[in-house]
């Protein structure tokens, strides 16, 4: 018996991965996956690969920057699978610059993925949930949202944006069962950071967090599992940091 036996879980950009090991990890534990992403070939990819593992897997393709696109999908989910239990909102993107440099098309994109997106899904997701009584959220955040970080601005402006839109969405929906919460992961070696950050700005990294190693897709998986499952059933409205230390620093000079 899995945890998630018999339910039907949501997650977004599920193509490669922190998606795409979560749609593993909630499959091995009896879910249903629903595989949104923006690609439809990762879709796919990602569902065959549940596929293979045993699991049940559906691709969905989909922009959650898209209202329209958005309903859609998740009308059909709720058509394939008659219900949905959990939702993560993992999909994210990122495009460096200050204030002054990066460009407003850059800087519409990254809070259009990260914050209108979780806004979006859940906005739709959220009355099959409460059709169903209850069900769990959680919201992808980042460090980036809890800290700045120089020539990162949308991306700091989303992430702080999406840990507070988490905090909004508890307290409106715990009383009708529904749990929110966010994960803020540190850096995460997903194919996306591997390309935008070379090996020795990783190193540096790896350097300055005290488990010497910068985080693993798995590592937020596992977490989403059990944010999402009855064993975290009095955890609401909360930020969870999965950076392997490095916020316990206080930056000062040794």
């Amino acid at each position: 018996m899995g945890r998630f036996d018999g339910r039907v879980v949501v997650i977004t950009g599920a193509g490669a991965g922190i998606g795409r090991d979560s749609a593993l990890a909630f499959a091995r534990e009896g879910a249903a996956v629903a595989v949104l992403e923006v690609r439809a070939v990762r879709a796919e990819q990602t569902a065959e690969l549940v596929r293979q593992a045993g699991g049940t897997a559906v691709a969905f393709p989909c922009d959650v920057r898209d209202g329209v696109q958005v309903e859609q999908a998740i009308a059909a989910v709720a058509e394939r699978f008659g219900r949905i239990d959990v939702l993560f909102n993992n999909a994210g993107t990122t495009r460096p610059g200050d204030v002054v440099s990066v460009s407003i098309e850059d800087w519409d994109m990254v809070l259009d993925v990260n914050l209108r997106g979780t806004f979006l899904v859940s906005r739709a997701v959220l009355p099959q949930m409460l059709a169903l009584g209850g069900g769990a959220v959680i919201n992808m955040g980042s460090v980036d949202g809890l800290a700045g970080d120089a020539r990162m601005a949308a991306y700091n402006a989303a992430k702080a944006a999406v840990v507070n839109l988490t905090r909004s969405m508890a307290i409106d929906f715990g009383p009708r069962g529904v749990r929110v919460n966010c994960i803020c992961p540190g850096l995460v070696g997903t194919p996306a950071v591997l390309r935008m950050f070379s090996d020795e700005s990783r190193q540096r990294m790896q350097a300055v967090t005290p488990l010497g190693r910068i985080g693993r897709p798995g590592d937020i998986a596992s977490l989403a599992v059990f944010l999402a499952s009855d064993d975290a059933a009095y955890i609401n409205g909360t930020t969870v940091v999965a950076d392997g230390g490095l916020m316990a620093r206080t930056g000062m000079p040794i």
